[in-house]
């Protein structure tokens, strides 16, 4: 098994050991991984290049922290971003949509949410896109737990979800 070495020691063992499998399941497939990220600020890119012997399995990864970055980056309609917002489910969907789109990766997952400020403190909207299938949303309500705390829990969910999505 490859060996991590987190940048954040935050991260729960548990956390460390379902990257592992998920890098380890996405080489042993021949898949390669996308991120869409806004308010992790590039996290899931970094916890998906710690593990060694694994990394390849990264194609690329996206931080687009403001509105026109989703747009220019990753082809999110700002008519799209103006109507629901962009922490909302339709932008969530877009950002692993357009990630997907604009990378030779297989499967992409997006984060979008308030990590300590705004309407919800706490609320992140997932999406995890993948050719010839539906893509996932997932809705978390963390509660204000803080910024740091909200960005952990992110790791958990996006890799629960690119995991379900191989």
């Amino acid at each position: 098994m490859s060996e991590t070495e987190t940048l954040s020691p935050l991260l729960s063992n548990e956390v460390e050991q379902a990257t592992r499998r998920l890098l380890d399941k996405a080489c042993e497939r021949d898949l390669s991984l996308a991120t869409a990220e806004s308010c992790t600020g590039g996290m899931l890119a970094s916890l998906l290049t710690d593990v060694q012997g694994s990394a390849h399995a990264f194609e690329r990864g996206f931080v687009t922290y403001s509105n026109e970055a989703k747009h220019e980056m990753l082809g999110v309609p700002m008519e799209l971003i103006d109507t629901h917002g962009a922490v909302s489910r339709e932008v969530a969907v877009a950002m692993a949509e357009g990630a997907l789109a604009r990378s030779r990766a297989n499967i992409a997952l997006s984060i979008t949410g308030f990590a300590d400020v705004g309407e919800e403190p706490g609320l992140v909207h997932f999406g995890c896109a993948r050719a010839g299938r539906k893509t996932a949303h997932r809705e978390e309500h963390f509660g204000p737990i803080g910024r740091g705390g909200t960005r952990v829990e992110c790791m958990r969910v996006a890799v629960e979800m690119i995991t379900e999505m191989l």
